[in-house]
């Protein structure tokens, strides 16, 4: 507890000023502005914060813990929808360094007004919200304390779902909670693989989990018969160009995936330019019959959105895809660690993969005095 209180300081009484924002040509105006304890400001945008695109990214290189979710190429596309309900909010430590961004939190209202829900864009992605290694529990400190103000307006309960139980904003997040005197729950708990290192290719698989791989490696074999399958991965700027162009052509035949392809293309484009874009993807006679986008960076990939051709949903190709994929990322020495991400699969392949990790959703009442609307909420969700 002495860590704690070293990193966080004697907090003085709270000090939450409203700032004037100045309009400037070509930047965001935010929601709001506030001045923080430590001179540092707090701000929250429903519009895109272009003009922070450097210092986001820089910070997403020095989090506590890495998450390509809640870099500009997914955030800012989506703050830039006029029909959007997400918001992100911003610390800043009130010095002219090109360093002073220290949080980035992405969020929406839920429940009626009941709590808001920090989370990636859209339902499928890595929840956590970034911050900075420089005084994380100070920053998570401020950052708690500005979102419950009474000028900010929102909810007062904060949910994290799905996070990484051993990561470092679990970690973080529930020391300052406990330090704050917050209350705080875990909940939804949950255990997912993940590919690093050697396969298990004798994976303890249930009787029916055997009799359905049998099932798929028949229908594979049934697929070869049809014709010729062909495996293929984009890798830089001009192969991905491609590859969206053939999965523009297999989404168009229906309008849920359709939709999903149009929200995602800004960002792909984004991702391929900056080198963080994998596509993997089965074709049939030269066809594409499957595809999984994969966001990378630092040697984490994630497998984030599979799109099948509706036809072919019976076939088991997306399985044969991730497959394929766990054999291509298992010798890639560019990648150290290959997740499924949350809202996605789950897929019978991943069961091959040798690392088990914990996941589950973090709970905070920022206000005091709200123990029996965050045990109601804990009891309702669905995360």
């Amino acid at each position: 507890m002495s860590i704690i209180r070293k990193d966080l300081g004697q907090r003085p009484p709270a000090r939450l000023k409203s700032k004037l924002s100045v309009v400037q040509p070509g930047k965001a105006v935010p929601d709001i502005r506030l001045e923080v304890r430590s001179g540092g400001e707090f701000s929250l945008y429903s519009q895109a914060p272009d003009h922070m695109e450097a210092a986001m990214d820089r910070l997403a290189e020095t989090a506590i813990e890495r998450n390509i979710f809640q870099t500009p190429a997914f955030l800012l596309p989506a703050l830039g929808e006029s029909h959007s309900l997400l918001r992100v909010a911003l610390m800043e430590d009130g010095s002219d360094s090109d360093d002073s961004l220290t949080a980035l939190m992405t969020f929406s209202v839920r429940g009626n007004g009941s709590h808001l829900l920090a989370h990636a864009i859209g339902d499928i992605g890595y929840h956590a919200p970034l911050i900075s290694r420089h005084r994380p529990m100070a920053t998570l400190d401020q950052l708690f304390e500005a979102l419950a103000g009474s000028l900010v307006n929102l909810p007062g309960i904060a949910v994290f779902p799905h996070l990484l139980a051993d990561g470092a904003f679990m970690r973080f997040a529930r020391a300052v909670a406990a330090a704050r005197g917050l209350a705080f729950r875990v909940t939804h708990a949950r255990r997912r693989r993940a590919l690093s290192g050697t396969l298990q290719p004798n994976a303890g698989l249930s009787a029916s989990e055997r009799a359905l791989w049998q099932e798929h490696l028949q229908k594979w074999e049934a697929l070869n018969r049809r014709g010729k399958v062909g495996y293929r991965i984009a890798r830089n700027p001009s192969e991905a160009a491609g590859m969206l162009e053939d999965l523009s052509a297999l989404t168009e035949v229906v309008d849920e995936d359709r939709a999903r392809f149009r929200a995602l293309l800004p960002t792909a484009r984004k991702l391929a330019l900056n080198d963080q874009l994998r596509i993997h993807a089965l074709y049939l006679d030269g066809d594409m019959i499957a595809a999984a986008v994969q966001p990378l960076t630092n040697g984490e990939a994630w497998i984030w959105q599979v799109f099948v051709r509706p036809d072919m949903a019976q076939d088991a190709v997306d399985e044969q895809l991730i497959m394929r994929l766990t054999e291509w990322n298992g010798r890639d020495a560019n990648i150290a660690i290959t997740r499924t991400a949350p809202g996605a699969g789950p897929y019978l392949a991943e069961r091959f993969w040798p690392v088990d990790e914990g996941y589950a959703t973090l709970m905070v009442a920022i206000r005091p005095g709200m123990e029996r609307a965050l045990d109601a909420l804990a009891r309702d969700h669905r995360g």
